[in-house]
């Protein structure tokens, strides 16, 4: 009798040895067989005790990628939390993204795209080319960032679940270009959440906490499959701290980076930081329209003659390069012949002497956002008035700039920061500069009305200097943002930080 209790005692943990390997079996196969949901190994995941704390330099307004237009959204977000069809490489290149590889046809008229099959979003849901097809649909819809690169879209279908065809009316060369920023996200057309302050994305991590104004943090996303696997569980990236402060907590290992330093925290590191190319410019803005003195073309290029934009650059503290023309190096229109308006005081006069004071009522309206700082609207007052130009100098925090700048257009010239593919902004006339040349928006429509790449930068580089020529803004100098990061942290992008920071690369050594 015992030994019969004991055999129906060691069947019965063998059965449930059986049931809970079989358990297991279909848990993991589930996801494999349905495509719905997902399943890890404890370790398949950044490590859950290991914190990368990074302060960068600008804060997001909001986080909702699909309205917010900062470069501080883009910064933190895009490729960590929402991934594109395409991703840029480290000069700004399009390289596969949710796409893994496309197919042009020979005319430019027709993308057609193959997803990755391991895409996820964060509620394990697999992401499909009807999410592809729906995003591209509510980009345009809804005017969502990004919607003016998908202007020229004829018809986008989607054969199956993995492929994505994209028709044009007319071949476009930026379109990869474009589809590595807002216009190529995949959004989930099933998510219900605030995007200003939560997210729903099908990157390596996903939105834990927002403090605006203070901090951000990310999580490694449980159902992320595809090649960028977070390594690190959790990224903090703080935007608060003085200069002192900040340097002080990198030193203690309080923090383990610092990105796109500010001129005064750069002077407080007790070694060099080190400058990163980007492709975004800063640019003296002009407002174009018949109701600014900034109208007037001997006006424009008088300024342009009066700044001294390695003056400005300066003020940087980093190595920023001044620019000759509206492209950095890093655009395939970059033209290092173009000098355009370099700094003469003569030059500047003499174009100014046109005008008799009373012509300026009061002087130019210099309206830019706090982030540059002081020094650059005294600099920028002080150097046209040196050729007899007055000016007004406001700097004013973001709601304010977003409201009198970039809504009512109320302003003679301003500071922004232009990505250089955003030179299209000077063919609209509807942009900032409200710049309106017929010759202009001719000339762009045959730079992306072309098929192969070398024709493309060809054309762009004359663009550019017909842009420059006619002067609607002044570019001053190409960015390139200092960084300063711990021993311990390895893995660190060494371009584009100020738009676009990959994080899942992050390693801690030791």
């Amino acid at each position: 009798m015992a030994r019969g209790r004991h055999t129906q005692i060691r069947s019965g943990i063998i059965f449930l040895l059986v049931l809970a390997v079989l358990t297991a079996g279909t848990y993991i196969a589930w996801p494999l067989v349905t495509g719905q949901g997902s399943w890890q190994l404890p370790w398949a995941q950044g490590s859950s005790d290991q914190i990368v704390r990074i302060r960068a330099r600008q804060a997001p307004v909001s986080l909702d990628i699909r309205t917010e237009p900062g470069f501080a959204t883009d910064q933190a977000l895009m490729g960590n939390v929402y991934q594109t069809l395409t991703k840029p490489d480290a000069k700004g290149r399009p390289t596969p993204g949710l796409a893994q590889n496309w197919e042009v046809s020979a005319n430019g008229l027709l993308y057609t795209f193959h997803l990755r099959n391991d895409a996820r979003f964060a509620d394990g849901r697999r992401l499909t080319s009807e999410d592809a097809l729906w995003s591209l649909h509510q980009i345009i819809d809804h005017q969502y960032q990004g919607h003016r690169d998908l202007d020229g879209l004829a018809r986008v279908t989607n054969p199956d679940d993995a492929t994505l065809v994209i028709g044009l009316k007319s071949p476009n060369a930026r379109l990869l270009t474009a589809l590595s920023g807002r216009a190529g996200i995949v959004y989930d057309r099933r998510a219900r959440v605030n995007y200003s302050t939560r997210s729903a994305g099908s990157g390596p991590y996903q939105v834990d906490d927002w403090q605006p104004g203070t901090s951000l943090t990310l999580t490694a996303s449980k159902s992320y499959q595809g090649p960028d696997k977070a390594a690190i569980h959790k990224v903090i990236i703080s935007y608060t701290g003085s200069p002192q402060e900040t340097i002080k907590n990198l030193d203690q290992g309080r923090l383990d980076a610092v990105v796109d330093m500010d001129p005064a925290t750069a002077k407080q590191a007790g070694k060099a930081p080190t400058a990163t190319p980007s492709t975004n410019n800063v640019v003296l803005a002009f407002n174009n329209e018949a109701s600014s003195l900034l109208s007037d073309q001997h006006v424009r290029e008088a300024v342009r003659y009066a700044v001294d934009r390695q003056a400005l650059a300066d003020l940087e503290g980093g190595g920023a390069k001044v620019l000759g023309g509206p492209l950095n190096p890093l655009s395939p229109g970059y033209d290092p012949g173009l000098q355009a308006f370099p700094f003469d005081r003569i030059q500047a006069a003499r174009r100014n002497s046109y005008y008799a004071p009373s012509y300026y009522h009061g002087g130019l309206r210099l309206i830019y956002p706090q982030e540059f700082g002081n020094q650059v609207g005294d600099l920028i007052s002080t150097q046209l008035k040196a050729v007899g130009i007055p000016s007004q100098v406001s700097m004013v925090d973001q709601a304010a700039f977003r409201d009198q700048v970039l809504n009512r257009h109320d302003y003679d010239m301003t500071l922004l920061v232009m990505d250089n593919d955003e030179i299209d902004r000077f063919a609209d006339p509807e942009s900032t500069m409200h710049f309106d040349n017929i010759d202009i928006q001719n000339s762009w429509k045959q730079v992306t009305d072309c098929t192969d790449q070398n024709t493309y930068a060809e054309r762009l580089k004359a663009f550019a200097r017909q842009v420059s020529d006619l002067s609607p803004s002044d570019w001053l100098y190409q960015r390139t943002p200092l960084v300063l990061t711990a021993p311990r942290l390895q893995g660190m992008p060494s371009s584009l930080v100020d738009r676009y920071l990959p994080l899942w690369n992050l390693r801690i050594q030791g």
